[in-house]
């Protein structure tokens, strides 16, 4: 069984945009307050991410936004609960975009609208992070393991901050405060979320062609996949998930860092094959649509 070797869309949908989302959530928050202080000749950091809408950057909050809620409405997890949960979140980011907060003063409805789309968004991308990145099959890689640790740390850190920022709302006048409380919050939840995305992307303890010595000795060896070795890697993580052994041979090392992806061979163990066919059929068909 073969798949084809033209796997550049897939390998693009799958890392390259997490990791992109990961950099927009980490680099936000710095950038607006420099860019604010730099090129706009601001006095001073503001009180909250929301409120450089009413400053030169609303253009790059906004931009930055709406390029993340793309990215959820496109991005195509597993099952429906990824999808519906990366489309829920995509929703409530547009909400940030689209209802500013106020310039000043005490919030209209619109801002409220704005400040409970926040909460939203940012509750669910935590919820994503802890329940949804951190699944799998019970034979997990020492490297899956580690990115399991990661994701649920993000993910409570990031509920964490924004249990902070309510209690500051409730219980410290937070929404007439001149404090950079919430700002320093919003900072720690967006580079929480970024550092996610990034080990979602690859990144961070990413699963390396490692020869495993029972399968080289292995005789009862099928190889299902000739191609680059960026998407050798995407296939072999996939079957990693559902329990299926795999071996990489005649690899680069060059895993997904950059440089021209080299030809290689995926290999199962024959009594794998009838668990491993479904998800290699439906990586065929997904490669085969791009590739139309």
């Amino acid at each position: 069984m073969a798949i084809k070797s033209d796997h550049t869309p897939q390998v693009h949908s799958y890392l390259s945009l997490r990791k992109a989302v990961g950099w927009i959530g980490i680099l936000l928050p710095f950038v607006l307050v420099a860019g604010h202080l730099i090129i706009f000749n601001g006095e001073s950091a503001l009180t909250n991410m929301s409120a450089y809408y009413h400053t030169g950057m609303r253009d790059l909050f906004v931009g930055a936004i709406c390029a993340i809620a793309l990215f959820l409405f496109f991005y195509k997890g597993y099952d429906r609960w990824d999808n519906s949960a990366a489309n829920l979140a995509g929703f409530f980011a547009l909400g940030v975009a689209f209802f500013p907060t106020v310039k000043e003063g005490p919030w209209d409805w619109i801002a409220w609208v704005h400040f409970s789309c926040a909460a939203c968004f940012l509750v669910i991308l935590a919820l994503i992070s802890i329940f949804l990145f951190t699944r799998g099959e019970e034979h997990l890689t020492e490297m899956k393991k580690k990115r399991n640790q990661i994701f649920r740390a993000c993910g409570i850190i990031m509920l964490v901050a924004l249990a902070s920022i309510e209690v500051f709302f409730l219980f410290f006048d937070g929404i007439n405060s001149d404090s950079r409380f919430v700002l320093i919050a919003e900072t720690v939840t967006l580079m929480a979320f970024g550092i996610s995305w990034l080990t979602k992307g690859g990144t961070l303890y990413p699963d390396k062609p490692i020869k495993k010595s029972n399968m080289e000795n292995e005789e009862k060896l099928i190889k299902v996949f000739i191609g680059p070795e960026p998407t050798a890697l995407l296939l072999m993580k996939r079957l990693e998930e559902i329990g299926v052994k795999s071996l990489i041979k005649n690899d680069s090392t060059l895993g997904y860092l950059g440089g021209n992806p080299v030809n290689v061979d995926l290999y199962i163990l024959e009594d794998d094959m009838d668990k491993a066919a479904p998800l290699i059929d439906e990586f065929r068909e997904n490669e085969e649509i791009q590739s139309d």
